[in-house]
């Protein structure tokens, strides 16, 4: 990672301000630190107080009687805190020699020298410095953990996955091959068996009938019509010139008026009888679907020479299928894997992993930092803070 000195520098510093904050409140120094806002709330109030003194001299009575309950009030925090000070002692919070300095403050106040007040509590504000710096660090190394543990994830996913190419065996290129033949050969039979599903429908409706004696078209999915009916129907449509017309002409032809059937000098009652009352049979031929219903291959291959030829080889391939489709789906798993790992190399990422568990550890403080030059010096921003409180 670009960004490993920072996070030694980070962890060593969270240590630095840790060690002064627990040498001075205890382990559980976040008391002390509550203890400092507090006394510096204090501080705040009764300059804002004192800053009022001489502007209420001069202020109506009842403007007078409520600043002096708001002094009380101030009093008896400040005397609340003197007390509280003492459990803060007793439960080992703080220092007897913080504490004394803090009782030192209160009476400060309470004489009304706020400024010496102030600069007496200069360590106090230090130990609110390092406990908002503390915050940040803290922030920063748990957004650093989070980003070391992604970069870690990734770097395992990648050497997993080279790992599961090495243990391959290779792809048996026959399979794959036969695989893909029989994808086109089905392809290539989808497409003829389409083309031969429009040939039929843009047959004269008479030729269509035969067809349909002669081959039995509805085996295949095309509607049923009885040997009688399609005998009255094809002489009807012979007897009135109508032979040419395929199903789809002759359903427009059945949503004409009646005025332009007499003009093609049409026997009404005989086309109704023939061709209006089997609209259903003639919609059936027209709406068939070479997607819905797929082919025989034994009746596309008695029809089409080129046909038969394709699926005598498909057949041969049907033999091998299970084993051709598993060997080509695991081919197609180890492309995608090759080029997802394009460019990685194992030693180096071995490399990078090593280092990221290093800086896991040092974030997780199993191991202790590097020290660089600047915290050795105390330039760093935890040495500048140690050093106001003059201790460093």
């Amino acid at each position: 990672m670009d960004d490993e000195k920072e996070v030694h520098s980070l962890v060593l510093e969270k240590r630095q301000i840790e060690a002064k904050l627990k040498l001075a409140g205890g382990d559980d120094f976040h008391f002390l630190l509550q203890d400092c806002s507090d006394l510096s709330d204090i501080i705040d109030e009764i300059e804002d107080v004192s800053s009022q003194m001489g502007e209420k001299e001069h202020a109506a009575f009842e403007s007078k009687i409520k600043f002096s309950r708001k002094i009380r009030r101030k009093a008896k925090d400040m005397k609340n805190f003197e007390q509280h000070l003492v459990s803060e002692y007793e439960s080992k919070h703080i220092t007897l020699e913080h504490g004394k300095r803090m009782v030192s403050i209160i009476k400060l106040l309470r004489s009304k020298d706020t400024a010496k007040a102030r600069r007496e509590t200069a360590i106090f504000y230090g130990f609110l410095e390092m406990g908002s710096r503390l915050e940040i660090i803290n922030d920063l190394l748990l957004k650093k953990r989070a980003q070391v543990e992604r970069e870690k994830r990734g770097v395992e996913a990648k050497l997993s996955g080279l790992e599961w190419l090495e243990k391959e065996p290779p792809v048996d290129e026959g399979k794959v091959k036969r695989h893909e033949e029989r994808e086109r050969l089905d392809a290539q039979l989808s497409k003829m068996w389409q083309a031969h599903v429009q040939s039929l429908k843009s047959l004269p409706l008479c030729a269509l009938l035969l067809k349909m004696k002669e081959e039995g078209l509805g085996k295949i999915g095309f509607p049923e019509i009885s040997a009688q009916d399609a005998e009255a129907l094809s002489s009807f449509l012979q007897k009135n010139r109508l032979e040419t017309k395929t199903a789809q002409e002759l359903h427009e032809m059945a949503g004409e008026s009646e005025q332009k059937l007499r003009h093609l000098g049409l026997d009404l009652p005989l086309f109704r009888q023939e061709v209006l009352e089997r609209e259903d049979f003639l919609f059936g031929i027209i709406s068939f679907s070479a997607e819905s219903h797929k082919p025989g291959l034994a009746y596309l291959s008695a029809h089409d020479e080129a046909a038969r030829k394709l699926a005598e080889r498909r057949a041969e391939l049907e033999r091998t299928k299970g084993t051709d489709d598993a060997e080509w789906q695991r081919a197609e798993r180890i492309g995608r894997k090759k080029e997802e790992l394009a460019g990685a190399d194992k030693a180096a990422l071995e490399k990078s992993l090593k280092e990221l568990r290093a800086l896991q550890d040092v974030l997780d403080g199993k191991v202790e930092p590097a020290k660089d030059k600047e915290n050795e010096k105390g330039n760093g921003i935890a040495g500048s803070i140690l050093k106001l409180l003059g201790k460093k």
